[in-house]
């Protein structure tokens, strides 16, 4: 199998795009196409990236035609994910699309059977968490250190950080539920709810009950549309009885933080920014052992999906994700947890066509 180096090319020239720009040249992907509707975005993105050789689009039908490109990477909003993974998978190329995968379930399925007509990779970038402290933690987890889980535990708050309103200013789609699905459930909530689920193996989730808060005050311009959450409480039940939880503000009147809590019949983990401690009890006596270890891989979490990507497509799979089956469920989970707070009930999700399985990562 070749090693040249994989020929990539970015539709979608926004604010995500740099990260993705900088993830190409870490993981050794030459940027040989870039793709915007704003063909000035896409030029910007050209020469921070690219070099000469690098191409300017403004129609992503001329990217996929091109036989000299192996990989897509989607950044567009939401709405454009499914549309354009589906058409690139159908053009014979390999994608690598941005979190959430799609607006529904019936996309997901719809990206599944392409991937599977083409023989070619899709992956989406829910997995960015699956990296740092989470490779410590399933270290644990595998070792049998943590006996049988039953409870995790994730917290999210920023103290002021909704997108196209706070941070991103030109990233207004954040906020309309046409384009974005649904606001920090859909952005955020994609990623831990991808961590936790990738933890422990990937359970079929069997209910999954919501609550949601949109109140505070914007200075969005006329016009806009603002008719997302801001706040978010999940509690989703396993089968097999393991519970997972998730807190989770775009903005509140507190820190901001972000920990995740793992509960095991013989002992526990606790991750935060800055800190990884596990907590077990020795010698049949309650002496609680606090492990704390240092976990931080300053290699950028983008880079790193590229780089299992990049392995996977050469025959040495790491467990790459997210992969479609793994999308499905979360888009499957997020949207009852977005019904759930509408009707104010609990959500008994389907059985899926296909179990998910679970990831080397």
């Amino acid at each position: 199998m070749t090693t040249a180096p994989l020929r990539g090319a970015i539709i979608g020239c926004g604010d995500i795009s740099p990260d993705h720009g900088k993830a190409y040249v870490e993981a050794g992907i030459v940027l040989a196409a870039v793709c915007d509707l704003d063909r000035s975005r896409a030029e910007r993105r050209s020469k921070e990236f690219g070099d000469a050789a690098t191409t300017v689009h403004t129609d992503h039908r001329e990217v996929l035609a091109r036989a000299d490109i192996d990989l897509i990477t989607v950044a567009t909003p939401v709405a454009g994910h499914a549309p354009l993974t589906i058409a690139a998978l159908t053009a014979g190329k390999h994608v690598a699309c941005e979190k959430p995968s799609t607006l529904s379930p019936e996309e997901n399925h719809a990206i599944i059977r392409a991937e599977q007509a083409s023989g070619k990779r899709a992956i989406f970038f829910s997995s960015r968490y699956r990296y740092g402290a989470a490779t410590l933690a399933r270290e644990y987890i595998a070792s049998g250190e943590l006996g049988d889980i039953y409870r995790v535990d994730v917290r999210f708050h920023r103290r002021r950080g909704r997108p196209g309103v706070d941070i991103i200013p030109d990233a207004r789609w954040f906020t309309d539920s046409r384009l974005a699905g649904g606001g920090v459930i859909m952005d955020m909530g994609q990623y831990f709810i991808d961590e936790a689920l990738s933890l422990t193996g990937w359970p079929r989730i069997a209910t999954v009950s919501a609550t949601t808060f949109r109140g505070f005050p914007h200075q969005l311009p006329a016009g806009s549309t603002f008719d997302v959450e801001e706040h978010c409480t999940i509690l989703a039940r396993a089968e097999g009885g393991c519970s997972y939880s998730f807190d989770l503000s775009w903005i509140s009147h507190q820190p901001p933080m972000r920990s995740v809590t793992i509960l095991g019949t013989k002992g526990g983990i606790r991750m935060t920014d800055d800190q990884f401690a596990f907590f077990t009890e020795k010698g049949g006596a309650w002496k609680f052992v606090d492990t704390t270890s240092p976990w931080k891989d300053e290699t950028r979490q983008s880079t790193l999906v590229y780089r299992d990507l990049v392995a996977a497509i050469r025959g040495n799979d790491p467990g790459v994700g997210t992969t479609p089956t793994q999308a499905l469920a979360l888009t499957g989970i997020t949207r009852a947890a977005l019904r759930s707070a509408a009707d104010g009930r609990e959500v008994v999700l389907e059985q899926p066509a296909a179990r998910v399985q679970a990831a080397a990562r």
